[in-house]
């Protein structure tokens, strides 16, 4: 698959504004703001330019209803960062890899109507 086409979104993204955290390798993380959830992955705005290819771990507590938020993890890849001084930061857009099931049944309730 070449760059382009893996950039393209597979799947329609629904907005999402909250605080995640990146985890890159054993100790290093940082927090980021969320722009928008699918279930093939999801846009994010960080103060660091990962490049992209660059594996991370990420968490948050998806709000989902009815029932509030559950705890949400994920392992991504970058697919893209752009600076974007609207944001004040890079947007990042980032693919899942090999979700659980328990993560995936999470992003289907809260991006499904």
């Amino acid at each position: 698959m070449s760059a382009s086409e893996e950039e393209r979104r597979a799947t329609e993204r629904k907005p999402l504004r909250i605080r995640a955290t990146v985890v890159l390798g054993q100790t290093q993380s940082f927090e980021v703001r969320t722009l928008d959830l699918s279930v093939g992955g999801m846009g994010i705005v960080a103060q660091a330019n990962p490049r992209p290819g660059t594996h991370m771990g990420i968490r948050f507590m998806l709000p989902l209803k009815p029932g509030g938020y559950v705890p949400f993890e994920a392992r991504a890849k970058v697919i893209h960062s752009v600076y974007s001084a609207s944001e004040q930061g890079f947007k990042i857009g980032l693919v899942f890899l090999a979700l659980n099931e328990g993560a995936a049944a999470s992003l289907q309730r809260f991006v499904l109507p």
